[in-house]
């Protein structure tokens, strides 16, 4: 008789199944899982057999015992101890802006003010400096830019030189919400403006009088 028991075939590898589990059940602890994947064809069609040795003087596996960063429990706060640096006295920073203060192209009261203080605070210079950057570029917006260019005092030293400091404190400027790259752009076209406006344009430098009771006057030409 060829027929037999539809589950005849799994006896024994169940068995020994059994067998395992049961001796686990007294040699491992209760939090310990051992987790063997079974192929899901196998499954169906039930023939699955497995085979597990141990060992002897098997010592159990440990994992990394360093502990995990967690990524969303960084402080987003960061400790400074310097938060109001200063700028040092001979700084060129000061310099440049004595001069626009000179030449009046800190135009508000309170810029005027703040430019006096002494140690200046680096953010309030680089406030200065964007100050000082929008009121050139504003020169850009008159109806007749080449005659407001001829008529003003500014060189193209002075605009290079608040164009240096554009440069110098571009990371604060931008956390200040400001473009320093669009500011160097509209700085350096005027800069090119004035080069070309003010050519050939005589100023005069110095007028001295000579023993003769002649009058000289001593010229420069852009």
């Amino acid at each position: 008789m060829k027929g037999s028991f539809p589950g005849s075939r799994l006896i024994v590898p169940l068995g020994m199944v059994g067998v395992l589990a049961g001796l686990f059940s007294y040699t491992v602890n209760a939090d310990s899982t051992i987790t063997i994947p079974v192929p899901e064809k196998a499954a169906l069609d039930k023939q699955v057999t497995l085979s597990l040795r141990i060992p002897p003087n098997t010592e159990p596996v440990t994992g990394p015992k360093e502990k995990l960063k967690m990524s969303s429990t960084r402080s987003m706060i960061k400790w400074d101890s310097n938060p109001s640096p200063k700028i040092a006295n001979n700084d060129e920073l000061i310099a440049i802006v004595d001069n626009m203060v000179g030449k009046g192209w800190l135009k508000s009261n309170y810029s005027r003010n703040l430019a006096t203080v002494r140690p200046m605070d680096k953010y309030i210079g680089v406030r200065l400096v964007e100050e000082m950057a929008r009121s050139i570029i504003e020169i850009g917006q008159s109806p007749n830019v080449t005659r407001v260019i001829r008529k003003s005092n500014l060189t193209t030293s002075d605009i290079e030189d608040v164009r240096r400091m554009v440069q110098r404190f571009s990371t604060e400027l931008v956390m200040f919400g400001r473009n320093p790259k669009n500011y160097d752009k509209d700085l350096l076209m005027l800069q090119e403006r004035y080069k070309t406006a003010k050519a050939g344009i005589l100023k005069v430098i110095r007028v001295e009088g000579v023993d003769d009771g002649s009058t000289v006057i001593h010229l420069s030409v852009d």
